[in-house]
């Protein structure tokens, strides 16, 4: 199967949570637990997929292996993921802790075999000058496995003090380990390939120094939410903070440049939500001696994470993407980076806009009002991507 076209089959479970997400909004704002279904079908069903297929994506690039090697077997681990995603999903809305049990472990076992995929191409390869990138989407996937565990053990119902404690480390290990570490292992070389500008001095230096203050940050604050030690888990946060600053640093002088494609800019706005998070858990570990009272902050900032970050980093980097690996040759391609361009400014304001009435109140007319405005962006995004223009095949 050619290239284009495998991407177009590959990516269709990560829209489809997001229409489900959009259709399902009302409903959603009205049920019992509308944060943890959000939160779900957006990092666990749209962004996880989304993940899998990137980090398949850039691992096989960096190494310079041949994409097709890793395709039955990615194939069956995205399987397994979404069938456990269902579960997880499904096993909530009807009560059922079986359900969500075996969900969260078809979520591990995928994770598993995405590690293994990922470690079977790096034994493959010959030395480049990229290989340490795919350690940050193995390390990732670890966390993914840890985050799963947490959640199986959440999904049975702990009760009292602990429970809150599990939950902010189940938050912590899937947003700051998964999402957050496979993030920052690609921006190492996708920030300026987004500017076609070289890659700066010391960025993959500063790089590969930050993933182990990063991996180690991310179980400092489990350890310290689960074993009540605040200040341990005080302290992984801010090391978190500071590694990301010092995997960034060298990329800065880029920010100044503003007439930069939505790409970039939505990459900037996605960090800038995660410094935001980051700041306010910050303050909120320091200040709050009850894990409950900080497990509900970390909730709301499941938000900003979610839909400012996450979400707004995988839409920025779609629109750079896809139109690179449909080709066509140069005339095409700069068509559909146009077209993946249109109404930038539009929708960076629905997008950072509806989170912001999302992050003030949790009303249920602010909840839809926002919620709105982010699926107005949502929709906008996908309908572009659906315009860009497949290379022509005789």
């Amino acid at each position: 199967m050619r290239r284009d076209k495998w991407h177009r089959y590959a990516h269709i479970p990560t829209p489809i949570y997001l229409l489900a997400l959009i259709i399902g909004l009302p409903w959603i704002s009205g049920s019992g637990d509308p944060k943890w279904i959000l939160v779900h079908l957006l990092l666990l069903g749209a962004i996880t997929n989304l993940i899998f297929v990137w980090s398949s994506h850039f691992t096989a690039t960096m190494l310079r292996l041949p994409q097709e090697a890793d395709r039955k077997r990615y194939l069956v681990r995205v399987i397994i993921l979404n069938l456990g995603v269902i579960s997880v999903i499904v096993g909530k809305i009807q009560g059922l802790k079986f359900l969500m049990a075996i969900g969260a472990a078809a979520v591990v076992i995928s994770a598993g075999l995405h590690v293994r995929s990922i470690q079977i191409q790096i034994a493959r390869a010959l030395p480049t000058r990229f290989k340490k990138i795919p350690r940050f989407y193995i390390v990732s996937a670890l966390f993914l496995i840890l985050g799963g565990v947490l959640g199986g053990l959440l999904s049975q119902g702990p009760k009292g003090e602990f429970k809150y404690r599990l939950l902010v480390a189940h938050y912590s290990t899937n947003i700051f380990g998964w999402v957050g570490i496979t993030v920052a292992g690609t921006l190492i070389t996708f920030i300026p390939t987004m500017l076609r500008t070289q890659l700066p001095d010391k960025a993959e230096r500063h790089g590969y120094k930050s993933l182990p203050w990063l991996a180690s940050s991310v179980l400092m604050i489990d350890l310290g939410s689960i074993a009540n030690l605040r200040l341990i888990a005080l302290l992984g946060i801010l090391v978190y903070l500071a590694s990301w600053i010092y995997l960034l640093a060298p990329h800065v002088r880029f920010i100044a440049q503003m007439k930069s494609p939505f790409s970039f800019l939505s990459t900037v706005a996605s960090i800038i939500w995660l410094g935001v998070s980051l700041i306010s858990l910050t303050v909120d570990v320091a200040t709050n001696e009850k894990w409950k009272l900080v497990s509900s902050r970390a909730e709301s900032l499941i938000y900003i994470l979610g839909i400012g970050f996450a979400l707004q980093m995988g839409l920025g980097a779609l629109s750079y993407l896809i139109p690179a690996v449909l080709g066509g040759g140069p005339s095409n391609a700069r068509l559909n980076v146009n077209v993946s361009d249109r109404l930038k400014v539009t929708r960076l304001i629905l997008h950072n806009g509806g989170l912001g009435v999302l992050a003030a109140n949790f009303s249920r007319a602010l909840f839809l009002v926002g919620g709105a405005m982010v699926a107005l962006s949502i929709i906008l995004n996908l309908f572009l991507l659906s315009q860009l223009r497949p290379a022509k095949h005789e």
